[in-house]
């Protein structure tokens, strides 16, 4: 059975230098949250993570190096390149208003101010600007829709809601026309 309170905040990529240090690819903006928590769980999904004491981390190439008390020698750190890497949902920094944690968007309805049904949030991504939500309706198309003030009129991640006003030729860029309500 799996642990509902982990959250996945990054992947291991193996081994960094002959002491035990692992490569993480971090999916946390703040980076220092791993040190406060003092505990990461690692391993290929939620019920099968172990629990790991985090000693020390630094930046490294874009990348963090853990230092775990469990992980003394490379070929340790070597064996969790892959797994994913889980917090507590506990141990996750407090949002400030209209902030939220990506994992908080999965399946969120997504529809548009005049009641469309536009589909539901597989992921989000970030590529500068702002975050997008990947969105897939019923029959497996995709729409991209950017997390902007001028797009989202209501994001309500504890209700699974994400009310949209697309801008003129939003949908159709994608060649994508929803089905009318």
């Amino acid at each position: 059975m799996g642990r509902p309170d982990l959250v996945p905040m990054g992947r291991a990529a193996g081994a960094f230098g002959l002491k035990g240090e692992v490569k993480l690819t971090s999916f946390a903006q703040d980076q220092g949250m791993f040190l406060r928590a003092g505990v990461v769980f690692a391993g290929p999904d939620p019920a099968r993570a172990r629990p790991l004491s985090v000693i020390s981390l630094r930046p490294h190439q874009g990348r963090l190096l853990l230092r775990l008390k469990e992980i003394t020698n490379r070929e340790q750190a070597q064996a969790l390149g892959g797994a994913w890497v889980y917090l507590r949902r506990e141990d996750l920094d407090p949002l400030q208003t209209e902030e939220y944690y990506w994992f908080e968007l999965k399946d969120a309805l997504v529809r548009t101010s005049d009641g469309r049904e536009l589909g539901r949030v597989q992921a989000v991504t970030n590529h500068g600007a702002h975050d997008i939500l990947v969105v897939r309706d019923s029959r497996g198309r995709e729409l991209l829709i950017p997390v902007s003030q001028e797009v989202v009129k209501e994001l309500d991640a504890a209700a699974g809601l994400v009310v949209i006003e697309p801008t003129p030729g939003l949908l159709e860029c994608q060649d994508w026309e929803p089905e009318p309500a």
